[in-house]
């Protein structure tokens, strides 16, 4: 089946939002990503390098805009090599006009910059995102992101 034009245009938005991570290029992220954006990343494995470890069971990260999610992220990335891989279209379900619900699986690497040596990870899960149309800052409509929760399913960590 076709996508529609608004599926295309969020699918292309968030392969942007994955490389710009991966890469590093955060300051690129408002063309992608509303700065109201509200976070939250479910980590069912405590075990991560971007996750603090907990004695208390699951780890939750909550950020309630763009600039503290690219806080975090940007300082938690600097040691870090990533690539994150969408699977599929998305599972998308239209609330509006201008507005979308998309299920977007996800397959994600991670490793130290430096080094063959130390540990690497593999994880996976799927992100829960609400999508809206807007203008961007030329005054051109366009898709962003305005909440995402991710699940992780799925952390593999071997040194």
């Amino acid at each position: 089946m076709a996508s529609t034009p608004a599926e295309s245009r969020i699918q292309s938005q968030k392969l942007r939002y994955c490389r710009y991570a991966d890469t590093q290029q955060f300051s690129l992220l408002p063309s992608v990503i509303l700065p109201s954006c509200t976070f939250k990343f479910i980590d069912y494995f405590s075990a991560s390098p971007i996750v603090e470890t907990s004695a208390s069971g699951p780890v939750t990260l909550r950020f309630d805009s763009l600039a503290s999610w690219t806080a975090y992220f940007s300082e938690k990335f600097k040691a870090l090599q990533t690539m994150h891989l969408i699977s599929g279209a998305g599972e998308f379900t239209k609330i509006s006009e201008d507005e979308c619900e998309v299920v977007f699986a996800v397959i994600y690497h991670a490793a130290p910059k430096e080094g063959e040596t130390e540990w690497q990870g593999a994880g996976g899960g799927h992100y829960h995102e609400r999508w809206v149309k807007q203008k961007d800052e030329e005054g051109k409509e366009d898709w962003f992101m305005k909440s995402l929760r991710f699940e992780r399913l799925y952390w593999k960590y071997v040194e």
